[in-house]
């Protein structure tokens, strides 16, 4: 009588087993058919409480980082620029300063460095202003107006002219190129190509 148990509860386990195979291989089947079977993509509609996010226009602009490749087309020079928000206008390294004067047109002849050598630049004079530095001093600077191309985007831009030569960078591209055309990220650098 204990044998014949024992056999029909191992039967009834192996019958069991058996089913849960068969049953599972009919549910495999069952969701393929409908998830790939049908040859039809079932397209899922976006949830009504979930709102798209909308970029506004004035952020699709480019990226430029903490320093960018900056050039002047009119005086076929191409010097590495740091960006600076902070700065109301562009500066330029400027030595050895001097105005003169030509058909009745005043012009500023100055030197700037191009890895370590002078190079003698000519620009025509605009006015002197009166600027104030980062550390809070403020002074007459002569001011110019030359083409800045950074990227693809170049503009006429007024330029003040600084002794930079113990900074890092011979140019500074302030607020005055930089508003409305570029968004500025400090954690970058060279985002415009080298």
């Amino acid at each position: 009588m204990i044998h014949s148990i024992g056999t029909n509860h191992s039967k009834i386990i192996k019958f069991q087993f058996r089913f849960y195979r068969i049953f599972n291989v009919f549910v495999i089947l069952f969701l393929f058919a409908n998830c790939f079977g049908s040859g039809q993509v079932v397209e899922k509609k976006p949830d009504q409480h979930i709102k798209p996010i909308t970029i506004p226009p004035q952020y699709l602009k480019p990226i430029v980082g903490r320093v960018e490749w900056v050039e002047f087309p009119n005086w076929k020079l191409k010097l590495r620029a740091r960006i600076d928000t902070g700065a109301l206008s562009c500066s330029i390294n400027a030595v050895n300063i001097e105005r003169v004067t030509e058909n009745g047109e005043t012009y500023i002849l100055f030197d700037t460095f191009v890895n370590e050598k002078p190079v003698r630049l000519k620009s025509k004079f605009v006015k002197e202003a009166k600027v104030t530095s980062t550390s809070g001093v403020s002074e007459k600077r002569i001011m110019i107006s030359e083409v800045i191309k950074i990227g693809k985007y170049k503009e006429e831009t007024m330029i003040n002219l600084n002794d930079r030569t113990n900074l890092n960078y011979p140019i500074l591209i302030g607020r005055n190129f930089l508003r409305g055309k570029f968004l500025v990220d400090v954690s970058l650098s060279h985002q415009l190509g080298d």
